[in-house]
């Protein structure tokens, strides 16, 4: 098992890291009719987005499809470049109307990396949960110091799991996983 590629959002000029969801869905190409083919060990889904958060709400950004889509066609009216390992459209200013909690985090630290699935919220220095309505930001927590005071509890608990319990949390989105 491998550690996955994680949807990026990035807000006020800073990347984050997408490790906890709960809501809506964000965003899936097959509802545009385009059907990921490909798959990689680091990205079980087949894709993976960058984003933006605005004044105007969440925005699809880039997406990068692994491998090559059969079924290219425009996101509002923007065509993906392609080559043998991916296709990626560019420049996307595609709406979101997600409503939910999302949890970002940055300043990833190496010592608690795990080498499978999603890294958790106390492996980052720097954690939000940032609450939406329709895509519009409601309200933003910033979690960084509740999750510098649980540094280490889920590694250490991962590494003492069962290998049926760490596939399940280690590939989960959930927030309840810190």
């Amino acid at each position: 098992m491998t550690a996955q590629f994680s949807d990026t959002f990035i807000y006020k000029d800073h990347e984050y890291a997408l490790i906890g969801i709960k809501g809506t869905e964000l965003f899936d190409p097959n509802l545009l009719g385009i059907t990921p083919n490909g798959m990689s060990t680091a990205c079980y889904r087949g894709y993976y987005s960058v984003y933006k958060m605005a004044d105007t709400g969440i925005l699809l950004n880039k997406l990068t499809l692994i491998g090559r889509s059969y079924k290219l066609i425009p996101i509002d009216g923007v065509m993906p470049k392609t080559n043998d390992d991916e296709t990626v459209y560019r420049n996307l200013k595609h709406v979101v109307p997600f409503t939910g909690i999302i949890r970002l985090a940055k300043d990833f630290i190496e010592d608690y990396y795990i080498h499978m699935g999603f890294q958790k919220a106390t492996a980052y220095k720097k954690v939000l949960d940032i609450k939406f309505e329709n895509g519009k930001i409601v309200e933003i927590k910033d979690r960084s110091d509740d999750m510098e005071k649980k540094r280490g509890a889920f590694k250490k608990h991962y590494d003492s799991s069962g290998i049926e319990e760490r596939i399940e949390e280690a590939f989960s989105l959930d927030l309840e996983w810190e």
